[in-house]
């Protein structure tokens, strides 16, 4: 089969208008930064939560961690994103060193996934508490001197930085349950200075390896301007988006509304990189994804809790993505989709629900669509 003609397999309705701006204007975009429509659609990813408890006994990863593991690389997987905790690998402001535990337990992380054949990058976020006096015990926020984190990050470079893909800048800055922020433009005035200090100590440690701006929750190009005009520009290799859908039951290529709440709000984002001299760099969605679960007895007013129906539901909307970014918006080189597991956390099973393996190891639909992207395009999806 042609692999034009598998958008029709996938059911790909594209839209002619997202987020009231033109698909074709993005292409239009491209060809101005030089980008060229890519030969497949984007390297697959998965989220990988390997330094969590559930996945280690002490020190020694348990057999959930190495069944994930094996399953993920059997289905395709090409890149893994793992998030860590500076509140856990710096608990006090000693000099990080390797032979602490959360760091014997990253070098594992990233030797196991390398020593399957893929690549892996971080996402590092939370601050301990010694880096912000008198803010409590929640580590979600930033540190009240961003230079604070820039020691550990240096060390975290030059320690792992040869085997790393990239380095993410704390996750989903837009949001208050990650920086304890609820002040749209705050959010961005307390980032900046964060993602500044991050990116001169990562190229302290190791200068060529990447830096990737926070990915947004949502296709959120109001919170990527505010950063902009604050200074991020050159601040950043990559540029990192979350691109959920605001209400899950809807379709990647919905245009039902305008703005960040929808995936094909993603011209918006092109077209502002392009706008501040930025579009030739490349796009990661380094997390998306859609969780299954009933919403009976969730109130009309939480869409984002809603969730699809069945497996069958979300593996077609993850699929319908990745083709959807490979025929619209070629900046877009990585989706790294959530998540491999994660344990029952929320009433609903929101989180629980974007699981793409069972406990035992066994792929669930969702990954078995992205081992049939793979499958066809191999070795055409290159970053």
């Amino acid at each position: 089969m042609d692999r034009r003609s598998l958008l029709k397999a996938a059911a790909l309705a594209v839209p002619v208008v997202a987020g009231g701006v033109l698909l074709s204007d993005s292409a239009a975009a491209a060809t101005a930064a030089g980008t060229t429509k890519n030969a497949a659609p984007p390297v697959v990813g998965a989220q990988f939560h390997g330094t969590w408890e559930m996945y280690w006994n002490g020190l020694t990863p348990n057999t959930m961690f190495t069944k994930h593991l094996d399953t993920l690389a059997a289905h395709g997987v090409q890149m893994i994103r793992t998030d860590v905790g500076w509140s856990s690998a710096q608990p006090t402001n000693a000099a990080p060193v390797a032979t602490q535990w959360y760091h014997q337990r990253l070098a594992t992380v990233i030797d196991a996934v390398r020593a399957r054949g893929m690549q892996i990058f971080l996402t590092v976020h939370q601050s301990p508490a010694w880096s912000r006096p008198g803010t409590g015990s929640e580590v979600k926020q930033y540190p009240t001197d961003p230079n604070a984190i820039k020691p550990w990050l240096t060390f975290i470079a030059r320690t792992y930085g040869a085997k790393l893909a990239a380095i993410e800048v704390w996750n989903e800055p837009n949001l208050a349950e990650f920086v304890g922020i609820s002040d749209a433009y705050q959010q961005a005035v307390k980032y900046v200075p964060v993602l500044k200090a991050a990116y001169a100590a990562i190229k302290a440690g190791r200068s060529s390896l990447p830096v990737i701006f926070g990915g947004p929750s949502q296709t959120d190009d109001g919170f990527i301007k505010n950063c902009y005009d604050l200074g991020a520009k050159g601040y950043f290799d990559i540029m990192g988006v979350h691109p959920y859908q605001g209400n899950q039951t809807k379709a990647p290529e919905s245009t039902d509304i305008t703005g960040k709440a929808r995936m094909t709000n993603m011209p918006a984002v092109i077209n502002l990189m392009a706008a501040k001299g930025d579009g030739a760099k490349p796009i990661w969605w380094t997390e998306f994804g859609f969780s299954v679960h009933s919403n009976v007895g969730i109130p009309s007013n939480q869409v984002w809790l809603f969730g699809v129906p069945d497996d069958a539901t979300a593996a077609s909307y993850l699929s319908r993505s990745f083709y959807l970014a490979w025929n619209q918006w070629p900046q877009v080189k990585l989706a790294v989709a959530y998540c491999a597991y994660k344990t029952p956390s929320d009433s609903y099973g929101h989180q629980y629900g974007f699981r793409m393996i069972e406990p035992d190891g066994t792929a669930k639909p969702q990954l078995k669509a992205l081992a049939e992207i793979r499958r066809t395009f191999g070795a055409t999806q290159k970053l």
